[in-house]
Formats: C-alpha cells, structure tokens, sequence
C-alpha cells in the first residue's frame, strides 16, 4: 500500500510539472517580432471624378503597446509607415509618429481598447500592394503587413460600385445573448440613377442560408446606401455575404466575410467544430482529460458550446482578465502552423503543425537536403525541455514526417 501510495504521487507530480511546462511554452514562446495590429479596408467610388478612394483603418491594442511611465501617465510612441505600389511604381508614401497617453496601469494591458488610424487615398481603378510597417519606438520592434487591393473592380461598368462594410461594427458579430437580430450593411456608389433591383445572399461553406432583395434609388453623385440583413439565428461560423445587382446586361458583385463569433474568444477560430477538434493536443497534455475532449466532439448544439466554453474556462490561466490568453496563443499557433504546413492535409494536422503547436518555434533548426543516399530530413531543437524532432521528407513532395510517431500525441 505505501508503494502504490509513491507511485502515484510520483505521477501526479510528473502530469502537474509537464503541463506547467508545456503551459509556460504557450504563453511565453510567441511568434512576435512587433506589435499586432488590424488593417481594415474598403474601396469605394472617389469624390473625384474617374477615382477610387481607398479607406484604411489601422488598429493597435493597447496591450502590444509599450508603455513608459511620466510622471502620472503612461505613455507610447510608434513609429507608422504606409506605402501603396502599382506594379512596382510607387504611388504613395507616407510616414508618422503616433503618442498614446493614458492615466491608469491597468488600460495598457487592455486587449479591448485599441487606438485608431483613418487614412484615406484616391487612386485611379487598378491593382495595388499596400504595405504598413508599425515600429514600436521604446523596444524597436516591429512588424510589417502586406495586403493585396483590387480596385480594378470600380472600373467594369457606368456603375461605380463599392465594399460591402459593416454599420457601426467589424466583421465580427458577437453570440449569445449579444447576437443583435439584424445588421446593417453599407456600400458607396455613383455613376448611375434610376431605381434598381439588388439582392443579397448569406452563405456558408457555398451552401445559400439567406436571400433577400430590395430596390435601391440610385443617384448619380456618389451616395451611402444601407440595407439589413437578420442574424439571429446564425450560428458560430464564417460566413459570406455577396450583394447583386444587373444593370443593362452588367452583373456588379461585391462579397464580404462575417463572423459570428462569442465575447472572450479568439478571433482565429474558424467555426466551432474546427475550434473543438483542434484542441486534440491539449487534452494529450494534461490540460484536460480525454473524456472530456470526448464529450465535447459528440455533443451536439448548445451543449457542445457549453462543454468548449465551459472547458477553455477551467484552463484559463488569468480567469479575472477579459482575455484567455492560453485560447490566442494556442490557436494562433494553429493559425500559423495552418499558413506554414497545409499541403493535402491542414497544417496543424501535420507532424510539423502539431510539435509547433504543442511546443512553439523551435529554438534551432538543422536543414538536410543534399546529402548522397538520405531522404531529405531537418531536426527541431528545443533547448528548454531538452528535446529534438527529426523530421524525413519520405516522398520527395515537402510532407515531412516524425521520423519516430510520438506515441503520447
């Protein structure tokens, strides 16, 4: 009996070091070189003549900014940079520093409050790369984003015709008790007027959920027009949203993402099946038990979404916070292990995914691909918990493979 007693506190201390290791990779082995900000875009009909104009708005959360204390205020200051091409003719380029100042501590660890950045540019209809880079001017990091703009699109017919856009919200619609029971979306347009028939169609994963049609007067000058459209009943998913219109044999379409979402999760889920699958590695881990990650596949409706929120609670390493942020690192390595790894399988379904996921960006890497007589193969290096993981490119096609399946994943 005192035998069995040592045995299983020799396991209990194992499972509770491990997870507390593995936890503390999750939360401190990021893929960050900068601040995160959100670019928001949309194109629609210039007020000059011919032209499109270009709406940008640029995000930053409080908490990817660094902030010096002076005095009773805290205070930040980035560095923002932004640069519009044309093939490779540079169309503009503009450049300024940004100060934040805030009176309490605790907003600038807030997630919730960002601060903001209009700017807008006219630009003849045509294909443009918009780059941003916002440095961080205490630490010097920084981090750069490229967006890809077709404005092409305003140019197909009499009818200029702009981006659907969200009234007085983001593509992001909050579930639950906070679901409104209808939206409102907006689009610009100019270059015609008359009265037309348009309609919209809701659709996820190409199956039609919603359609509606309406008239809109048109006027020739450039105008906002808004239409609603119900969300009551939608569920956690990515939808899209297309409105159609013809006008004189000329179909005009304009798409746009919409998701539904719940308050305090990542905005990197894709839906909540996807969400509860991809949460495998965890419940190998020792965050929670297999039988739980059961129960939360075979659920159906309002219980699977009470067993998916009900357990991201329980392991919430900061529960008095308003983020999870064991949730956004977990799926933002997925997220990236998705971009870095899909092939004929998702990314994060890959031997490559899952050891990134499970234990971040490895700390070294050794790449092999010229050897006489050897497979290609590369090895992970992760210092910290004293490991390596051999990878063999068996086929010759990118897929590389653990070249020893770990058994416990």
């Amino acid at each position: 009996m005192q035998k069995f007693k040592k045995t299983y506190s020799f396991i209990l201390i194992f499972l509770l070091v491990f997870s507390s290791g593995l936890f503390a990779q999750l939360m401190n082995k990021k893929w960050k070189i900068g601040p995160e900000y959100k670019i928001e875009y949309v194109v629609k009909p210039s007020e000059i003549l011919g032209k499109g104009e270009l709406s940008i708005v640029l995000s930053i959360p409080y908490d990817e900014i660094h902030f010096v204390k002076q005095n009773s205020q805290f205070k930040g200051r980035f560095d923002i940079s932004i640069m519009i091409f044309e093939g490779k003719e540079k169309r503009v380029s503009e450049s300024w520093i940004e100060k934040l100042s805030l009176n309490e501590f605790k907003l600038t660890n807030s997630r919730k409050k960002t601060i903001e950045m209009h700017k807008s540019y006219d630009l003849m209809p045509g294909k443009y790369r918009l780059e941003v880079l916002i440095t961080d001017l205490k630490t010097q990091n920084r981090r750069k984003q490229i967006k890809e703009i077709d404005m092409s699109k305003l140019s197909i017919g009499p009818l200029m015709i702009g981006d659907l856009y969200f009234i007085r919200d983001s593509t992001a619609i909050k579930g639950g008790e906070d679901m409104p029971e209808i939206i409102y979306v907006g689009f610009t347009a100019s270059g015609i007027e008359g009265k037309y028939p348009f309609t919209y169609i809701l659709q996820s994963k190409n199956k039609t959920l919603k359609q509606g049609k309406f008239e809109v007067k048109l006027v020739k000058e450039r105008h906002e027009y808004v239409f609603p459209v119900r969300t009551a009943d939608l569920n956690y998913n990515q939808y899209f949203l297309t409105l159609i219109t013809v006008i004189d044999s000329i179909e005009y379409k304009r798409s746009i993402p919409l998701r539904v979402q719940w308050i305090g999760t990542s905005s990197l889920i894709p839906n909540l099946e996807d969400a509860i699958e991809q949460m495998r590695y965890l419940s190998h881990t020792g965050y929670f038990s297999s039988r739980t990650y059961k129960k939360m596949i075979n659920a159906q409706g309002k219980e699977k979404r009470d067993y998916f929120t009900e357990t991201w609670k329980s392991i919430d390493p900061t529960p008095h916070t308003e983020n999870n942020e064991l949730m956004n690192e977990y799926y933002y390595r997925v997220h990236v292990a998705n971009q870095r790894f899909s092939g004929h399988r998702e990314g994060w379904r890959s031997d490559r995914g899952m050891i990134s996921i499970i234990y971040g960006e490895p700390d070294a890497v050794e790449e092999h691909n010229m050897e006489i007589d050897t497979k290609p193969y590369m090895i992970w290096y992760y210092y910290s918990v004293n490991r390596r993981f051999i990878f063999i490119d068996y086929t010759g096609f990118g897929d590389y493979q653990l070249s020893e399946p770990l058994s416990e994943y």
